[in-house]
């Protein structure tokens, strides 16, 4: 899968498959997460 092909796929409203959609939909959510908890961890020191 290439991440930026499907990014720049579904801005381009290009038809992009509903596994490419959930798996950057499970990348970003996972990126958001251990932003989060970094962000809390660093604050807490």
């Amino acid at each position: 899968m290439d991440i930026f092909g499907t990014i720049t796929a579904l801005f381009s409203g290009e038809r992009v498959s509903h596994t490419d959609t959930f798996i950057l939909a499970g990348v970003a959510l996972g990126l958001y997460i251990g932003i989060r908890m970094l962000r809390k961890h660093l604050k807490k020191d």
